[in-house]
């Protein structure tokens, strides 16, 4: 567990970054480190209701580092950045995969260095048992079925 003391230093070393990047890429910034789950979209429209009320600034650079998961989520969170913002940049230091990539692809602009990764866009169907099965298998299998049905 870290101490108060640690958990000082790591605020403080934050918000000294943020306020680089902010002069660096003239925007407000925040940061998105989560799945694409619903609860992500509420909680991302009250940051930016908060941090658009407190700013003059029409551009948001968004550091983005997530696994992906639910394209609704994204699209909420791209309508959320769209009301309040003119311009958005995103800034992905590690990794964006699937919804995150969507949501990357759907800004102005994205940073990225030599260690970054766009992921690929793996749609997914849930099946009967409740799992997540890849959209393309489940397509395939279809193809398959129908294949075989017309084949008597």
């Amino acid at each position: 567990m870290f101490s108060p003391k640690l958990d000082d230093v790591v605020q403080k070393l934050l918000r000294e970054k943020c306020a680089a990047l902010e002069e660096c890429l003239e925007a407000d910034v925040m940061f998105i480190r989560a799945l694409m789950v619903p609860g992500v979209s509420d909680q991302t429209r009250n940051q930016v209701e908060e941090l658009s009320a407190s700013s003059p600034r029409e551009r948001l650079a968004v550091v983005l580092e997530t696994d992906g998961g639910s394209v609704e989520v994204v699209e909420r969170i791209h309508d959320v950045l769209r009301h309040h913002y003119e311009s958005i940049v995103f800034v992905i230091p590690n990794y964006a995969y699937s919804a995150g990539t969507v949501l990357a692809l759907s800004g102005d602009e994205i940073y990225m260095d030599y260690y970054s990764v766009l992921g690929p866009i793996d749609p997914q169907i849930q099946n009967a048992d409740g799992r997540w099965v890849p959209g393309l298998g489940y397509l395939e299998k279809f193809d398959e079925m129908v294949s075989k049905s017309r084949r008597g």
